[in-house]
């Protein structure tokens, strides 16, 4: 987590929490039946217009009838910073389409939404033991992806045996989608593009780069990135003169630092995760280690990384399938801009394309639903293979792989200006920093 006090972030998700229930009628938590238990679950549940008081006389009328979406997230352990950024943006999305009404569907019936979320504590086995409870004991049909491909994966498996229809905005490895599942759908790009416009950028600038450093942690996600990497460091002529796996349960990567010194490379692409990065940024700082750009892809763009980091995510380079200078119109919160006010507002952090991509799973199976006139898994499925629409996300269509084709924007945290889009430059904010300052120049 960011360095908040435990007391100050339980505070701030009980205010949110309390806020939450009144907002849709008090309707509390689902007790849910099962091996997993009920501390982990997180429910979002029916629309304002149902909450009645006992003066009204409508108030012996019933609730709108409720679809449930479920899934795990990584609301603790060590995926936990990103994990509540999808957490978060479900909880605000549902809330928003409740209070509205509703979802009007194919069907002639109105529903109200509802979010059974579990927390998988960043373990894959715990993740696919939630989904498969999900779908055997509680009986949830739609299935909101979890946060990372590495929990991705076994969580799909469940959802294709299964045959229940799963909407992912935190799974990106090419493993998921390499596999048959007609079952599994992905905001995300997949993760051997992630550096494709990075490179670009960097190779775009005066004295480019002639040689990189891949340091890339062990599971599908990080290791797809840093196969991508290297096709596009190759297309672009620049020799990759490290070129390491870390495994995972490493948090010392001072030898691999040392790797890249000695090799003199001008990039280093660390190919991992948030806590990955905070611990390489803090070290390149401690070993005095200079390259002309540090790279990772996208777990060092949410404030939590610059609250842990300090000056140390200076220059530091990610990836972002979302642009938030793009101002698109959006069903749910009008725009782009007004969905990032509502996120400052209610959670109180600025939110990157994890809090997005969330948003847009959401309205994937609101959109859906719409188009249904029977609410099946099946039919829900093939409605979100034919599904076209403007989001603030910006255009959702899936690939025939499930997946969302999209360039990647790039953001760099500068010294005074914070987190910038400095590419492509006609919808940059800022132009790129480009050689990062020496240690020494600072």
């Amino acid at each position: 987590m960011s360095r908040r006090s435990n007391a100050s972030e339980q505070e701030r998700r009980s205010t949110n929490r309390r806020r939450f229930l009144k907002a849709t009628g008090g309707a509390g938590v689902v007790a849910l039946a099962g091996c997993l238990g009920v501390e982990s679950t997180v429910t979002a549940t029916t629309s304002e217009t149902d909450d009645r008081s006992d003066e009204d006389d409508g108030g012996d009328e019933m609730p709108m009838d409720t679809i449930t979406l479920g899934g795990s997230m990584s609301l603790s352990g060590d995926l936990s910073d990103l994990g509540r950024l999808y957490a978060d943006a479900y909880e605000l999305t549902i809330e928003r389409i409740n209070n509205a009404g509703g979802v009007e569907a194919g069907d002639g019936t109105t529903y109200g939404l509802e979010l059974v979320l579990r927390d998988d504590e960043s373990d894959p086995s715990r993740s696919e033991a939630i989904y498969q409870d999900l779908v055997n004991q509680a009986g949830i049909d739609y299935l909101v992806g979890p946060y990372s491909s590495g929990i991705t994966l076994p969580a799909s498996d469940v959802a294709a045996s299964a045959e229940r229809v799963m909407v992912a905005g935190g799974g990106a490895s090419s493993q998921i989608f390499e596999r048959d599942n007609e079952w599994i759908f992905s905001l995300l790009p997949t993760a051997d593009t992630y550096s494709t416009t990075s490179i670009e950028m960097a190779m775009a600038q005066p004295d480019p780069p002639s040689s990189a450093a891949i340091l890339a942690k062990a599971d599908p996600f990080n290791q797809d990135v840093a196969e991508g990497a290297r096709g596009n460091l190759q297309s672009a002529g620049v020799d990759v003169v490290v070129d390491e796996t870390i495994p995972d349960e490493t948090t010392d990567i001072s030898t691999y630092l040392a790797l890249v010194e000695d090799a003199d490379a001008d990039v280093l692409l660390l190919c991992g995760y948030q806590d990955d990065v905070v611990i390489t940024a803090d070290q390149l700082a401690s070993e005095n280690v200079d390259v002309d750009v540090a790279w990772a892809p996208g777990g060092n763009l949410t404030d939590s990384f610059r609250e842990q980091t300090g000056e140390n995510s200076d220059y530091w380079y990610g990836p972002s399938p979302w642009a938030t200078t793009v101002d698109s119109p959006d069903d749910v919160f009008e725009s782009t801009s007004e969905f990032i006010s509502a996120i400052e507002s209610e959670y109180g952090y600025e939110p990157t394309y994890h809090s997005a991509a969330a948003s847009a799973v959401v309205q994937t199976f609101q959109r859906a639903f719409m188009a249904v006139d029977e609410l099946t898994p099946r039919t829900v499925r093939d409605a979100i293979r034919e599904t076209q629409f403007e989001s603030l996300y910006g255009a959702v269509q899936f690939d025939e792989d499930g997946t969302i084709p999209r360039e990647m924007a790039v953001f760099q945290w500068q010294p005074d200006a914070g987190r910038q889009l400095v590419w492509p430059e006609e919808s940059s904010e800022a132009d790129p920093i480009y050689p990062t300052p020496t240690w020494n120049e600072r």
